[in-house]
């Protein structure tokens, strides 16, 4: 199929002085020059983002922003909860992985591809046969994968940074990011747009779909009352570009409820918040944890209120623990 975007529109930013910039506030290397590749390729994946908005399908955006967005996603499940979270959150969509795969081909991460071949093989073993994955073995292989090719030599002859025992765990995995953002350098024609120029040549794209108001109609039409409490919530913690995932059970004063899982911000690090919808509130927690983000009165979610759920009609906890429910974006 042929894109309906070709060109690529990247947002035109305040520098904010770099990883120099950086290291004078205190971060230290390498951590201040892969904060300044993350925001490089928070450029592309933002693009990425503004056209879904808009409807544009990611089989109609350019298969390279697609590319660093797949990277670009896999590295912050990794950092946020290793390769399994990246297995649940992904519910092991062969369409995804296989472009996981693929960007990482095609930024050169050959290590960082390596270790997620290996780690693939297991768990397509485990779906092909009972379903279940044997977590220790699973998570012990793959240190194993990461131990070996995401070794000190590997990663310098990769990027040509010099990666010493300092570097850590999460920092081994970022430096995928390093090759993204140099993938990123050799394109050609980039547009670097303010932000209401931006904002209209991404209109003018939206524009360009055929059955765009089909798509907003459907769309509207369809979603969920509790998708714009959720709105409400992110915007009211200051945080923004919200991404779901997946249901799933949490307990809460002795109740078990359904927590609707999604990513925020574009950034691996600002990481997972759930929401779950009880006894007339919305409480948003900082992913898996106690802490309250943001909370709001929800006259929907009190007893009685005749107002029909989006959740999942089996009951919470009772779900099959191989059982996937995903949420549908946007």
């Amino acid at each position: 199929m042929q894109a309906l975007v070709n060109e690529v529109i990247l947002l035109s930013g305040p520098s904010g002085g770099g990883a120099a910039g950086l290291r004078r506030m205190g971060v230290p290397s390498p951590a201040a020059e892969l904060m300044t590749i993350q925001s490089r390729i928070d450029e592309v994946t933002g693009f990425a983002y503004d056209l879904s908005r808009r409807h544009v399908r990611d089989d109609e955006m350019p298969l390279k922003v697609i590319n660093v967005s797949r990277v670009n996603f896999f590295v912050g499940e990794i950092l946020n909860g290793g390769f399994l979270q990246f297995v649940h959150n992904s519910k092991w969509d062969r369409t995804f992985v296989a472009g996981v795969r693929g960007g990482l081909a095609a930024i050169g991460a050959k290590e960082h591809l390596a270790v997620f071949e290996g780690a693939s093989r297991l768990i397509d073993d485990a779906y092909s046969s009972d379903g279940k994955i044997d977590t220790g073995k699973f998570e012990a292989t793959v240190t194993q994968l990461e131990r070996k090719h995401l070794s000190n030599l590997k990663l310098t002859w990769r990027t040509g940074w010099i990666v010493g025992n300092s570097w850590t765990w999460g920092e081994r995995w970022q430096s995928a990011q390093i090759l993204s953002a140099r993938y990123i350098e050799k394109w050609q024609n980039v547009q670097h747009l303010s932000h209401a120029d931006y904002e209209a040549a991404l209109d003018r794209i939206a524009a360009r779909i055929p059955d765009l108001a089909v798509r907003r109609q459907r769309s509207e039409g369809v979603r969920p009352w509790e998708k714009d409490v959720i709105d409400y919530l992110v915007a009211e913690a200051f945080l923004s570009d919200i991404w779901y995932t997946v249901f799933s059970t949490r307990e809460y004063n002795g109740k078990k409820v359904w927590g609707w899982n999604f990513t925020v911000g574009k950034t691996p690090g600002q990481g997972h918040h759930q929401t779950i919808f009880i006894d007339g509130k919305a409480i948003m927690f900082k992913g898996n944890t106690d802490q309250i983000v943001a909370q709001r009165p929800t006259p929907e979610a009190s007893p009685g209120s005749g107002v029909i759920s989006n959740e999942p009609e089996i009951e919470p906890g009772t779900e099959h623990p191989n059982l996937v429910l995903t949420i549908t974006n946007p």
